[in-house]
Order: C-alpha cells, then sequence, then structure tokens
C-alpha cells in the first residue's frame, strides 16, 4: 500500500499549468478560460464530496477506505493553513482528506484565487507507520517548499515565475483545476513545480467530451459523464499510466443548493478506484 501511495504522490505531484502566452493585462488566455469555467460560481460556496476507495479490488491485496473533499470559498477573509495566514483572501480553500481501513491516510489543503492562482499549500500522510508531508508557498515568482519524511526534513525554492506569465498550479489543486478545463478546449499541456524533486515537470490534461459515459455512484445513482485524462510528458523512465477523472455532464441538485456544477463521480489512479458516495452543497 505504501509504495502505491508514494507511485500516486509522484504522478499526481507532477501535475499541470504552463501553455503559450498571449494575453491582455498580464492574463493568459489559459488563465482566462480556467477562471471563467471554474466550477464555483457562487460568491457563497461550501460543497462536500464523500468517495468509497478501493485499491487493488478483488485481490489478497484490497484495501478499501473514504476520500472527503470540500471546497470552500472566502471573500475578503482571512484564510489559515497550517502556520501561513492570509489577511483578505479571496478564492477557494480545498481539503482533501483519504483514511485507508489499514491506517493509511492523507491530507492535503490548498488555497488558490478566483484566477485559479494558487497561494498554498500543505500535505501530510502516515504510510505504512511512516509520516510525511511537505509545504509550499507561492510567492516572489518562486515556489518556497519543505518536504519531510520521519524527521529527515528539506527545504528549497523553484521558480515558477510570475502568475500572469506563466500560470502554475500545486498537486494538491489537481482534480478542482480538471473541473475547470472549458468545454471549448480539449488538451492542456501544463507545469508544476515537483518538490520532491525540487523542479517543474510536465503533464498533459485530455478532456473527452464527445464520448459520454454512463458511471453508477456508491448510492446506486446513474450519472452521465465526459472524460479527462492526466498524462505525464517523460521518456525516462516513462510516463506511466494516466489519471483519470469521470465528469457529470449536467449539474448536480442538492436540497440546498440547485447545482455542484463539474462535479467529479469517480477518479481512477492505478490500482485505487474512488467513487462518489455523497455530494451536499451548505450556504
Amino acid at each position: 500500500m505504501k509504495k502505491f501511495i508514494f507511485a500516486i504522490v509522484t504522478i499526481v505531484i507532477i501535475c499541470v499549468l504552463g501553455v503559450t502566452l498571449a494575453g491582455c493585462n498580464r492574463a493568459t488566455p489559459t488563465q482566462k478560460l480556467l477562471s471563467n469555467s471554474r466550477a464555483w460560481t457562487s460568491d457563497v460556496t461550501d460543497e462536500t464530496l464523500v468517495y468509497d476507495v478501493i485499491y487493488k479490488s478483488a485481490t489478497p491485496e484490497q484495501v478499501e477506505g473514504e476520500l472527503t473533499v470540500n471546497v470552500k470559498s472566502f471573500d475578503k477573509e482571512t484564510v489559515t493553513i497550517g502556520d501561513w495566514t492570509k489577511e483578505g483572501a479571496t478564492g477557494y480553500l480545498a481539503t482533501t482528506t483519504l483514511i485507508m481501513q489499514n491506517g493509511d491516510q492523507k491530507q492535503s489543503v490548498v488555497f488558490f484565487t478566483t484566477t485559479i492562482e494558487v497561494k498554498y499549500a500543505k500535505e501530510d500522510r502516515v504510510y505504512g507507520g511512516v509520516a510525511s508531508g511537505y509545504t509550499a508557498e507561492y510567492k516572489d515568482e518562486k515556489c518556497y517548499y519543505t518536504t519531510y519524511e520521519g524527521d529527515a526534513k528539506t527545504a528549497g525554492e523553484i521558480k515558477v515565475g510570475e502568475f500572469g506569465e506563466s500560470p502554475f498550479i500545486d498537486n494538491a489543486m489537481l482534480y478542482q483545476v480538471a473541473r475547470c478545463v472549458p468545454s471549448t478546449v480539449s488538451s492542456f499541456t501544463f507545469n508544476v513545480p515537483d518538490v520532491t524533486l525540487g523542479e517543474t515537470q510536465s503533464v498533459t490534461v485530455n478532456a473527452v467530451r464527445s464520448e459520454n459515459t454512463s458511471i453508477k455512484s456508491a448510492d446506486g445513482t446513474d450519472y452521465v459523464c465526459y472524460f479527462i485524462s492526466i498524462s505525464l510528458n517523460r521518456t525516462f523512465p516513462g510516463s506511466g499510466e494516466p489519471l483519470k477523472c469521470a465528469i457529470s455532464t449536467t449539474p448536480y441538485p442538492s436540497a440546498d443548493n440547485p447545482q455542484i456544477n463539474n462535479l467529479i463521480v469517480q477518479m481512477a489512479e492505478g490500482d485505487a478506484l474512488y467513487t462518489l458516495k455523497s455530494a451536499t452543497f451548505a450556504e
């Protein structure tokens, strides 16, 4: 399980953002497209998505668990993640918590603006009894990061450039960015800081909207979905299997709000499958 999880972290951490620049007012087309098509159109957002998790299904090594994702909006408010605080912040705080029955767990927290610019991310995980994680603060055209595993700690910085000219993203918001891919675009190639290597790498995100498939959620509800795949671009030691997610083609109705946009119904990461169990929206 530990080896599997670290494989996922490695793949996910090497994901997203960097395209041809051609903007006005220091904003690229990519930034505008992602911002204009973001899933959260309400100034008051507080959505919680819960997923059943199965790793190595129908094998002796099968492990089950639960993934909870919360996205909450902030409008000129104070945001705190660990030791980091931002006053007068406007944007979204995404918190993801994974708990497996064998004791493995992971929590990531990331804050990004309405223009999909990441400001800070933090991840902590315990796999096989070993604690590890990272923090990443984005400012002054750099990603200032720290990593730890057990008692070993490292710190460094990665140049990311000015967001208006060279957009970037943290791996902790990968699936939230997938929810912002506009219907007019089928493919993006992105860069993201890889804090394990101290450099950036690239992936290609492909949205296939022409082939819709019915996906059944954990509670038995059928959703018509399109697919997004995320592929690592490298020749050695290979690109590996793409990450995939199925996104509902229609908004999700709930008791408190008429819709949750671009709802992810299912995610596949190697031998792990995440299937939606519930979706709620609170105001």
